[in-house]
């Protein structure tokens, strides 16, 4: 189905589902999307609030008599970025993934919703993006992503840059790590026979100096070469 980004609010877009995120205590996050809600929703949705049943980070549960203008408030819990070790970037996945699916269950056409744990969450935000984009392609819901501010809305209508390598940071059994532009570490494998890349939230500390501190550094030609799969690869 079709993806808008757009600077409109959540509820003006006459969505059949409307998202509420949740911080990680079960209260509404602080992000302009939920204080609209929370204002257009009033005593009736702080009411119903109070009443919700616990919803985990990364799950999604409908809310009823939330006194909106949509047909169905859906409420996800969102994850924070901190240190990228508890698996942030595939939960936030999981929040989307867990809202279209329940949408699609309560046979709804469309959804709206913000950029999730973009606001005050200290997500790598071209990475938040993308997780949104990528998310909203694979549904069949008509999609609306709510950008909360002028910068984020450009930033989601630009194509998705591959972050590019800084520096080598060292090597661990098979794989060697770069830092990247956007915080975040490519992990490339040494072995020839292995052309593969990805993108790891974080390293330990292991990598600096190999799989025994004994071994000889990488060779120049060598990280040369690691470094031209990852920026050969499609991410």
């Amino acid at each position: 189905m079709a993806v808008t980004i757009t600077r409109s609010g959540v509820l003006s877009l006459g969505a059949d589902a409307v998202v509420l995120a949740l911080e990680m205590t079960g209260s509404a996050a602080a992000c302009p999307a939920g204080e609209e809600l929370l204002r257009t929703g009033g005593e009736k949705l702080a009411a119903a609030l109070n009443e919700a049943k616990f919803v985990a980070v990364g799950h999604a549960a409908e809310l009823p008599e939330s006194g909106l203008p949509a047909a169905h408030l859906l409420l996800t819990a969102t994850p924070r970025y901190l240190t990228g070790k508890a698996n942030e970037l595939l939960i936030l996945g999981r929040c989307y993934e867990a809202v279209f699916s329940r949408a699609e269950k309560l046979g709804c056409r469309s959804i709206a919703l913000p950029f999730l744990s973009t606001f005050y969450y200290r997500f790598p935000q071209s990475e938040a993006v993308e997780i949104a984009r990528r998310a909203a392609e694979k549904t069949p819901l008509e999609v609306f992503l709510c950008a909360e501010t002028d910068a984020l809305c450009d930033l989601a209508r630009q194509p998705y840059q591959k972050p590019q390598i800084v520096s080598y940071f060292g090597y661990y059994r098979d794989c060697a790590v770069f830092t990247l532009s956007n915080g975040l570490f490519a992990r490339v494998d040494l072995r020839p026979e292995r052309v593969f890349a990805d993108v790891v939230p974080y390293v330990e500390a292991c990598y600096q100096r190999g799989n025994d501190p004994a071994q000889p550094p990488l060779p120049e030609a060598e990280i040369a070469r690691l470094r031209r799969i990852y920026e050969e690869s499609e991410l």
